[in-house]
């Protein structure tokens, strides 16, 4: 082989080798068993093609509760994730401050017994809820929010765990965010054929759904944050908000006009967290 050729092939060598070097390799977990079907999954590839890396994005194949993927993050085992922020949160992982919820799952809207119906009628207008147990998932930062409000709450491992324990009424009402409550109704409706969504009752805190990287991944948190920018300015994060699945009962379902609202604090937002930009949380008046 001449020296141009050698020094040719090696060049070209190089510059594979830069690539692969380049990619960003970035691990999603399974959570609730759903993957690449879930809306976080779904954000965190539009957020990606917007940011202008060349990326690989993987999904494990191992179903973890928030308490485990937290514990996955620090220990290098998967990238990103994305759930319900507190300040321990925030402190512990570096968070992408982007509401990919918009906020609404700080609209909460119960699940419960269908036996329970009558019960929950107007529960807002009284002290009615403060007698009643709520479900959340261990790990949940809601909890804290929950009890903050003289709330009482019964943890359990897993959401299948919840949707069994709600069917056998362990607990009074399981409250999720608007934007997925209906498609988690769906998804474990083998395991709790009595349990309806509750029509009448809305409870709101401030609250956001953020990416969460380890503190050392500056790289992958400034591109996911990129992307997200881009695509919300490019109007192609409205578009997968309003079209994906987990999300069409906010627009064809959820009746949150009409629903009697209840609001409670939530004691730990961050100075950071309060620096959003209002425009990207949801108002009543996107839905028309």
């Amino acid at each position: 082989m001449s020296t141009r050729l050698l020094f040719g092939f090696t060049f070209m060598l190089m510059l594979m080798s830069h690539s692969v070097l380049a990619q960003l390799r970035v691990v999603y977990p399974n959570v609730n068993e759903a993957g690449k079907e879930l809306f976080g999954y779904a954000v965190l590839k539009l957020a990606l093609e917007n940011s202008g890396e060349d990326f690989e994005l993987i999904v494990t194949d191992q179903v973890a509760n928030n308490a485990r993927i937290r514990r996955d993050i620090l220990q290098g085992k998967i990238s990103i994730t994305d759930f319900g922020t507190s300040q321990q949160f925030e402190q512990e992982l570096l968070a992408i401050y982007f509401p990919i919820d918009m906020g609404l799952n700080g609209w909460r809207v119960f699940l419960i017994h269908k036996d329970n119906l009558l019960k929950f009628k107007g529960v807002q207008k009284s002290p009615a809820l403060a007698n009643m147990l709520a479900g959340q998932g261990i790990g949940w930062s809601d909890i804290d929010i929950l009890e903050h409000a003289g709330l009482k709450v019964h943890q359990a491992p897993h959401l299948s765990n919840l949707f069994k324990m709600l069917e056998k009424k362990r607990f009074d009402y399981l409250p999720l965010g608007a934007n997925e409550i209906h498609s988690l109704l769906t998804q474990y409706h083998n395991l709790s054929p009595n349990v309806v969504v509750e029509p009448n009752n809305l409870l709101i805190y401030p609250f956001a759904r953020f990416f969460f990287v380890h503190k050392s991944n500056r790289k992958l948190h400034d591109a996911v944050y990129r992307g997200l920018v881009a695509a919300f300015d490019n109007g192609s994060f409205w578009q997968l908000f309003k079209s994906h699945k987990s999300n069409a009962a906010i627009f064809n379902r959820a009746n949150l006009a009409n629903r009697q609202q209840k609001h409670i604090d939530n004691p730990h937002m961050t100075p950071a967290f309060r620096k959003i930009p209002k425009k990207y949380f949801f108002r009543l008046e996107m839905l028309d």
